[in-house]
């Protein structure tokens, strides 16, 4: 049995980013056809950084294929995307790590997915970070 292809955590930091290094690998899967039909650059974590970042989608996902490492990927962006300051960048970090359901179909949604992966009893999984976390076995 293979193992499942995974992106790397949402809390992992690339350039003072967190999602950023998940989102290459994303943009990676994707190109493969690994991603079963799933667009990454329009939904989630991933639309709010490529916003964040004002990049556009496609010319990333181009970028993060073409180019070699993620050294090369994160001067890339540096050179195209908007420009942050350090505090902007850690506030829009702490606001994706916090992120929750906000209403009561959110939080049933999060529910269903958390009873999908296993978690039904688990009341430490709060944030969507944390559920991703735990759905690709990296939180026991």
């Amino acid at each position: 049995m293979s193992k499942k292809l995974l992106p790397r955590s949402p809390y992992d930091r690339l350039g003072g980013y967190v999602h950023l290094s998940r989102l290459i690998d994303k943009a990676k899967l994707h190109r493969k056809g690994l991603l079963n039909g799933y667009n990454y650059k329009t939904v989630g974590f991933d639309k709010h950084l490529l916003a964040f970042l004002k990049l556009n989608p496609d010319e990333f996902e181009e970028a993060a294929n073409r180019l070699d490492n993620d050294h090369a990927i994160l001067a890339w962006i540096k050179d195209r995307a908007a420009k942050h300051s350090s505090e902007e960048i850690e506030h829009w970090n702490d606001a994706m790590i916090s992120r929750h359901p906000d209403s009561a179909v959110k939080k049933a949604r999060f529910l269903h997915f958390l009873k999908e992966a296993g978690g039904e009893e688990r009341k430490d999984i709060r944030t969507y970070f944390d559920l991703i976390e735990f759905d690709e076995g990296r939180m026991k």
